[in-house]
């Protein structure tokens, strides 16, 4: 609501001040128009620090997070996942988890979508009828902030013998506004602009554990993507 007001009081300012030269005529004449040029841009920073107050009141203040960190968490998680312990592994990481009842002898599996997401494989040590999926993330940083509760999962979709897994839907955006390095403050203090740092983010990593003798048909052409669970005592 804020942000919006905000344009047409700098309007409304600008007008008045303009208003205010032409009614005063020669009386103003020898006050330089940079000086009220000058007003002008000292009341719209301080609107516009104003402002700010009011836009964060409502917004979501995301804490930052060191590269260290985000290496070692992503490190920890592909270790634990490539070694089948998924009871151990971090909620935050886990976008989804679905079960299906499924008691055929084989199966298809199909990915879909332009970036195919990593697939692990655990073999139960049964034949218990139901295939779990889960899909985990190693996270979303931008410029060292973690965003990774604002992922949407892939889809699982099962039908007849055939398990497809389908991209997710990248349809939430995400508006920041960064609270370092303002230009309001670094035109005096003669610091450096700021801009982002790249977006750190990875593919889905996509994980199934299936019946103990159920087969994988087609193997051979998900042999870039598939790789298989061994599980460490």
């Amino acid at each position: 609501m804020m942000l919006t007001i905000l344009p047409i009081a700098i309007l409304l300012i600008i007008i008045a001040i303009i208003v205010a030269i032409i009614l005063k005529g020669k009386k103003l004449v020898s006050i330089k128009f940079t000086y009220w040029l000058l007003l002008v841009y000292t009341v719209v920073l301080a609107l516009a620090t104003i402002a700010v107050v009011f836009v964060m009141s409502d917004s979501q203040v995301v804490t930052e997070v060191s590269e260290e960190s985000m290496r070692e968490s992503r490190v920890k998680l592909e270790k634990q996942l490539s070694t089948g312990k998924v009871d151990e592994i971090d909620r935050k990481h886990l976008l989804k988890h679905s079960s299906f009842d499924y008691s055929r002898p084989t199966i298809n599996l199909r990915m879909n979508g332009a970036v195919m997401p990593k697939l692990l494989i655990e073999r139960k040590t049964v034949n218990d009828g139901a295939i779990d999926a889960y899909a985990y993330t190693g996270g979303l940083y931008i410029n060292g902030m973690d965003f990774t509760d604002r992922l949407t999962a892939p889809t699982f979709q099962l039908s007849n013998d055939q398990f497809e897994i389908y991209p997710p839907a990248y349809d939430n955006g995400i508006n920041l506004s960064m609270m370092k390095s303002e230009f309001t403050i670094t035109q005096f203090t003669g610091e450096g602009s700021s801009f982002f740092d790249p977006i750190e983010h990875q593919v889905p990593i996509i994980y199934l554990r299936i019946p103990k003798n159920l087969v994988i048909e087609d193997e051979q052409e998900l042999e870039y993507l598939l790789q298989y669970v061994k599980k460490s005592s």
